[in-house]
């Protein structure tokens, strides 16, 4: 493939990807705190962004191998949430399987040439970020996936009975709490740091 047949393709790849940011933006499928970030993103000619999350704690509704062909959200908070709200979100849940999760922020940077997407690598794991690899390798289309490590994922419920108490529910919104503030601090001044060094 010729360097201008890739810099066509590439061409394509971003607008596509900017015109379904913008899409997602319009009817409220981005997350918020987001949005300036990205729209920076997308006026960095040779970088994109396919899909992201700023972090989130979620209820999940989902079988022992946490399949996601029967996987389902019951509930989503991209902020802290409290004992008692997700005490009774909890509650409300009486199918098969109710996970806990904590997950935080996550990207996917496309670059037109490998060059790029080894300095975006390079950046994200100098940042801290030591779960970032590049996950498509394409003339024209590489892909990064470049996720922080705030993490937590438990079972709350089988079959409608709860399997945890009230007291070691508290425990892990408590935990979660503290790792869901850490991820957007992380956020932010990783969003900072990107825009400085690739705008």
């Amino acid at each position: 493939m010729n360097q201008n047949t890739i810099d066509n393709k590439y061409e394509m790849i971003k607008k596509h990807h900017t015109e379904t940011l913008m899409e997602a933006i319009e009817t409220k499928k981005v997350d918020e705190i987001l949005i300036p970030f990205l729209l920076e993103v997308t006026k960095i000619p040779d970088v994109f962004t396919s899909s992201s999350c700023a972090g989130r704690i979620m209820l999940l509704s989902t079988d022992e191998y946490e399949n996601k062909k029967v996987s389902s959200f019951h509930k989503k908070y991209h902020r802290k949430t409290t004992f008692e709200e997700l005490k009774q979100d909890t509650d409300d849940f009486n199918e098969s399987e109710l996970w806990f999760k904590m997950e935080p922020f996550i990207f996917h940077f496309g670059c037109k040439d490998y060059e790029k997407a080894k300095e975006l690598l390079s950046f994200s794991q100098e940042f801290g970020l030591k779960k970032a690899g590049i996950i498509t390798a394409h003339d024209g289309k590489y892909i990064l996936e470049v996720t922080s490590t705030q993490y937590m994922a438990l079972p709350l419920k089988e079959n409608g009975k709860m399997l945890v108490t009230d007291d070691y529910l508290k425990f892990i919104v408590d935990r979660a709490n503290k790792k869901i503030e850490k991820n957007f601090e992380r956020l932010e001044k990783f969003s900072k740091l990107f825009l400085e060094r690739f705008s």
